[in-house]
């Protein structure tokens, strides 16, 4: 229980901080997270079942950081000029009950289904991250072309 309230104020201490977006850089973390959440899936056995449950997770992970990147704010620091990010609460919110959601089905006890739904719920997070950097970059380069 402890893990989770720190987790979750970390969350919310990072997610809520106005912090510079370097386009360079937003590829970094879905590729590592893709990286283990597919080492994660092959070590299940895949069906027909699990990999419908799969695409499920990730189209439902794009929707959350589709709205994740909605309600984040972008804002040119008048003083640098830098393009800067801050989340919203809402965002955070979202992002903090797919956490729970996870350990919720990781204290069940069912081994076969519980790595299929582990796995799937690591895919949640994989598609929200991956869809809201790709909302982001867009916004950027829209902010960019504008010549702002």
């Amino acid at each position: 229980m402890m893990n989770i309230l720190i987790t979750v104020v970390i969350i919310l201490l990072i997610s809520l901080k106005e912090k510079e977006i370097k386009t360079t850089r937003l590829w970094l973390l879905p590729a590592i997270l893709a990286y283990v959440v597919f080492t994660s899936i092959a070590q299940t056995t895949l069906t027909v079942n699990s990999m419908l449950l799969y695409i499920l997770c990730l189209v439902i992970g794009c929707g959350i950081g589709a709205c994740r990147a909605y309600l984040e704010q972008i804002i040119i620091h008048p003083e640098s000029g830098k393009i800067m990010s801050k989340g919203s609460l809402a965002s955070s919110i979202l992002l903090i009950v797919v956490l729970l959601l996870r350990q919720l089905v990781s204290s069940l006890d069912v081994h076969n289904t519980f790595h299929v739904l582990s796995s799937a719920l690591l895919i949640l997070p994989l598609g929200s991250i991956a869809a809201r950097r790709y909302f982001l970059y867009s916004k950027v380069r829209r902010l960019q072309e504008r010549g702002v």
